[in-house]
C-alpha cells in the first residue's frame, strides 16, 4: 500500500481526492492548517494534522516512509493576492519550499502539484497548450508559475519528480471558500438563497469547466510517471459564463435577479484547455460533462443550505 501526503487535504480539491485515494485503498495523510479548509471534509480514514506546510519539524514527521506528496496547501484568492501579493509569495512559493526541503531530507522522491491555467494570463490563441506563452495577470498566477520552476529545479537538481497540474475553472461539492469568490458554488448558493445573482463582463467570459472528480481522478493516473512533467487539467470544451448561469437556474427551478458587476481586474476573456498531453501521457479525460457535474453541485449545496 502506497503512503500519499496530501497537503491542503480539507479543502475543495484536496478533500475530494483524499476521498478518492482513500477508496483505492491508497494510506493517506492530511496536513491542513484549516485557514481555508473544512475538518469535517477529511475523510475518517485518512490521518489527519493540523498545521502549517511551514511548520518543518510536523512536515518532516508527517513525510516520514511516505511515497509520495499531493501538494494543495497554498492561498488562491485572486483578489487577495493583488492586495497582498507578500503574503501569497510567503505561503505559495517559501512555505512550499519548506515541504520540497523535508522532501529531501526524508527521501521522498515524487510530488504532484495543485498548479493553475492563470500562468497563462491572457491567451495567445484558443486553446491553450501547455508550451504557449505563461503572463499572469496577478500575483496568484505569478506564485504558481514560480513554484513550477522551482520543482523544475529540484528534479534537475535532487532528483524529486514532480506532476504540475494546471486546472482550468474547476467547480463541484465542498467548494466552500473563504471568502466566496468563484462563480459557480455563489450563484447556486445566492440562487437557492433568494439573493440576487452577481455577473461581471455581463457573462461573455468563455471558461473551461472542469468537474472536481474528474480533477481528482487526474492526480491519481499521474502518480507513477516517471520525470518533470506539466498538463493542463480541463474540458477541452469552453463554455460562456451567462450560459452556466443558465443552466443553474435551470436546475435549481428559480427565477433570480441577477445585477452586471462590470468588469473585472485580472480576468481574462477566454481560457480553454488543450488536453491531449495528458491523455497521451497516462489516458486521462474528464468523465462528467457540464449538465451532471452541476447536477450533483446543486444537489451539494441544497443538502449544505438544507434546503
Amino acid at each position: 500500500m502506497k503512503i500519499i501526503v496530501v497537503t491542503g487535504g480539507a479543502g475543495f480539491i484536496g478533500s475530494n481526492t483524499v476521498e478518492l485515494l482513500c477508496d483505492l485503498g491508497f494510506h493517506v495523510r492530511v496536513i491542513d492548517d484549516l485557514s481555508f479548509g473544512y475538518r469535517d471534509f477529511v475523510d475518517p480514514r485518512a490521518e489527519f494534522t493540523q498545521a502549517s506546510i511551514g511548520d518543518r519539524e510536523k512536515v518532516l514527521k508527517i513525510l516520514n516512509g511516505a511515497d509520495a506528496v499531493i501538494h494543495f496547501a497554498a492561498s488562491s484568492i485572486i483578489k487577495f493576492s493583488i492586495e497582498n501579493p507578500a503574503f501569497y509569495i510567503q505561503n505559495n512559493i517559501l512555505n512550499g519550499t519548506v515541504l520540497l526541503e523535508a522532501m529531501r531530507e526524508t527521501g521522498v522522491k515524487k510530488i504532484i502539484f495543485s498548479s493553475s491555467a492563470s500562468v497563462y494570463g491572457e491567451p495567445d490563441r484558443v486553446p491553450i497548450q501547455e508550451g504557449d506563452s505563461k503572463r499572469p495577470l496577478q500575483p496568484y498566477g505569478a506564485t504558481k508559475l514560480a513554484f513550477e520552476a522551482i520543482l523544475s529545479a529540484y528534479y534537475n537538481s535532487y532528483g524529486i519528480e514532480s506532476v504540475s497540474l494546471r486546472y482550468f475553472n474547476a467547480y463541484g461539492p465542498r467548494d466552500e471558500q473563504k471568502p466566496a469568490t468563484r462563480a459557480v458554488p455563489m450563484w447556486i448558493k445566492e440562487i437557492l438563497s433568494g439573493e440576487t445573482v452577481k455577473t461581471y463582463w455581463k457573462g461573455s467570459q468563455r471558461r473551461d469547466y472542469v468537474f472536481v472528480k474528474d480533477i481528482a481522478k487526474a492526480h491519481v493516473d499521474v502518480l507513477d510517471l516517471k520525470g518533470c512533467h506539466v498538463f493542463n487539467i480541463g474540458s477541452g470544451e469552453g463554455v460562456l459564463m451567462k450560459d452556466i448561469l443558465s443552466e443553474i437556474i435551470s436546475l435549481t427551478g428559480k427565477s433570480p435577479t441577477v445585477e452586471d458587476q462590470g468588469e473585472r481586474m485580472g480576468d481574462p476573456k477566454i481560457l480553454v484547455a488543450d488536453i491531449s498531453s495528458i491523455k497521451k501521457a497516462v489516458g486521462w479525460q474528464p468523465k462528467f460533462n457540464l449538465h451532471d457535474g452541476l447536477l450533483e453541485t446543486v444537489s451539494y449545496y441544497k443538502k449544505r443550505l438544507n434546503l
